[in-house]
């Protein structure tokens, strides 16, 4: 346990590290968010005629926060992965203390731990602009993390695609309108595209934040839909790194 809360930190400093050095893309990216997330709001309020008061909006600025953290939870896992194959450092990690799969897991919950507070402030904000309207609820919290292992399985077969295929970072870049699609989903009450990753918890999310009472039977199948797309990427990820492995192209540019 030790060991392992040595590498968390290591790897948080890492992460500082890379931020400061990289300063201006991490304020650049800032800003990108927020002017999204104004536009959006804007755009949605134009089109509709209404303004911030009347409520017509609420439900999609809750989803463009679960967006912003869908997004980053399954780009978690992806992002190292095409990075450290682009710098062709991927083999070079297997001679960390840690496994692979160990580190890549440490990497990926730290990025979750970012994107879940990020997403609290985010809501935090909407709450205020919307009057209360929009709640951070346990609810909210629980579901959003609770359905987070199925974009981890979505980001880990987007990063072992990558290995076998050149500019692996189009593949990321898809990704963005695939989340957008999920979290927009219709999938609650439970029916069939309960099925698809994170769309019901995403669902269920926006169901809360507006304190709406949710069924007791939305937690076990968000628990269930996770574990599953999560197993279905990691075996992606794994025969993807295989099979880079045996053509030699695991860290072709």
């Amino acid at each position: 346990m030790t060991r392992l809360w040595r590498h968390a930190l290591n790897e948080a400093r890492r992460e500082l590290w890379l931020a400061r050095r990289y300063w201006a893309e991490t304020v650049l990216g800032l800003g990108f968010v927020l002017s999204l997330f104004g536009g959006l709001v804007y755009a949605v309020l134009k089109a509709s005629g209404q303004n911030l008061a009347s409520g017509r909006a609420d439900g999609l600025i809750a989803g463009f926060a679960l967006w912003l953290f869908a997004s980053g939870a399954a780009h978690a896992a992806s992002k190292e992965i095409v990075e450290e194959a682009r710098q062709r450092t991927l083999e070079q990690l297997n001679l960390a203390p840690l496994s692979l799969a160990g580190l890549l897991g440490l990497r990926l919950v730290l990025g979750l731990a970012l994107g879940l507070v990020l997403l609290v402030l985010t809501l935090v904000l909407i709450g205020v602009l919307t009057d209360g309207r929009v709640q951070v609820s346990p609810a909210l919290l629980g579901l959003a993390v609770l359905g987070c292992p199925s974009l981890a399985g979505i980001g880990y077969a987007i990063g072992g695609l990558s290995l076998l295929v050149k500019r692996g970072e189009l593949l990321m870049v898809a990704a963005y309108p695939m989340v957008i699609a999920l979290v927009s989903l219709p999938a609650y009450p439970v029916s069939e595209l309960a099925w698809l990753p994170y769309a019901l918890a995403a669902a269920a999310a926006r169901a809360a934040s507006t304190s709406t009472a949710l069924s007791a039977d939305v937690w076990p199948w968000v628990a269930l839909n996770s574990g599953a797309w999560l197993a279905l990427g990691l075996l992606c990820f794994h025969a993807c790194l295989a099979r880079a492995r045996r053509l030699g192209v695991l860290g072709h540019l």
